[in-house]
């Protein structure tokens, strides 16, 4: 493409939901996924790699987009861009399309490890890296987010509840497959066929396939894009499990079983640390010394306040208190 600038700008700009990414829709019909990025970002070109090559590796499940071409920073593009195929759908519809975002991560659950050496991350033990990434988010967002008393203690309770099942569980084996890590329904699109396609692979890695199926269902995660904005009973998230684990076989799903409400729970808290940094970080006045800072500036207005209540709702006490009795 010889001048991608120019055909961004003549390409159609579709809205904004996330602070990492946007999208505009070419005039030969692909999509350019734009990587936000601080000019003179020295992170952006290996992250707009290694998504690229978390493309390559799941092209083979049929599940998502297909990359063309890798647009590298450049002023005035300074987190550079993917080029995809542009898939013509929806946001999933809860709970009737749940079989097919089960679908699609059982096929994706399914592929080969990347090699040795690969640069897609690789997480050993995830009961203790998403349980290391909690603590993280909590000592430096949790209190600055969360002021609440009620809500604070719930999180602070279920996190010490999480530190004492490590002292078994985080030396257990674990299943490991490609995870996605960012299953929220709004990045699967269900295409006229009912196709369930994921769109956002930033996250990639190997991991632990229990969290994406977490991920996929909590309630955090079904409220926070506009189109979907269901909260699904205790039945619809079994049923989802329960197709899921069907398609992988008895084997790995014997394997897999112990693990769900383990990965449940840490999923839990690793949203709400999301969002305490969301809420902490794009509330703040911009720090030039951190270019990791996120930022909801590029958000239009309706957008940014619908993720400001989205928050508001899953830092509710009561909202805590509904969550955690699904399991204890």
């Amino acid at each position: 493409m010889a001048d991608i600038l120019a055909a961004i700008r003549e390409g159609e700009e579709l809205p904004a939901t996330g602070t990492a990414h946007g999208h505009v829709r070419l005039k030969d019909g692909r999509l350019a996924r734009i990587a936000y990025a601080y000019e003179d970002d020295p992170t952006a070109a290996a992250r707009l790699h290694l998504q690229a090559e978390a493309f390559r590796h799941l092209a083979p499940a049929g599940r998502t987009p297909k990359l063309y071409e890798v647009i590298e920073p450049r002023p005035g593009l300074p987190g550079g861009a993917l080029i995809v195929d542009f898939i013509d759908g929806r946001a999933p519809r809860l709970p009737g399309e749940l079989d097919a975002m089960a679908g699609t991560l059982a096929r994706i659950h399914s592929l080969p490890l990347p090699v040795p050496g690969s640069p897609i991350p690789r997480q050993d033990n995830p009961f203790r890296a998403t349980l290391d990434v909690v603590e993280q988010g909590a000592q430096r967002f949790l209190d600055k987010a969360i002021t609440e008393p009620g809500a604070r203690a719930e999180i602070v309770e279920e996190l010490g509840l999480m530190r004492a099942m490590a002292a078994t569980l985080a030396h257990r084996p674990q299943p490991l497959s490609i995870a996605l890590a960012d299953t929220h329904p709004g990045n699967f699109i269900v295409d006229r066929t009912g196709i369930a396609w994921f769109v956002d692979l930033e996250k990639v890695h190997v991991g632990s396939p229990a969290i994406d199926l977490a991920h996929a269902t909590l309630p955090t995660s079904t409220v926070w894009h506009p189109d979907v904005g269901k909260v699904l009973t205790l039945d619809e998230v079994k049923g989802f499990y329960e197709s899921y684990l069907k398609r992988i076989g008895k084997t790995r799903a014997a394997e897999l079983h112990p693990w769900l409400q383990p990965m449940r729970r840490l999923t839990w808290l690793r949203t709400i640390m999301f969002m305490a940094r969301w809420k902490v970080q794009t509330e703040a006045p911009r720090d030039p010394s951190d270019p990791s800072q996120w930022s909801d500036a590029g958000l239009a207005p309706e957008m940014r306040a619908h993720l400001r209540s989205r928050i508001t709702f899953a830092f509710d006490c009561e909202t805590i208190r509904s969550i955690r009795a699904g399991w204890l």
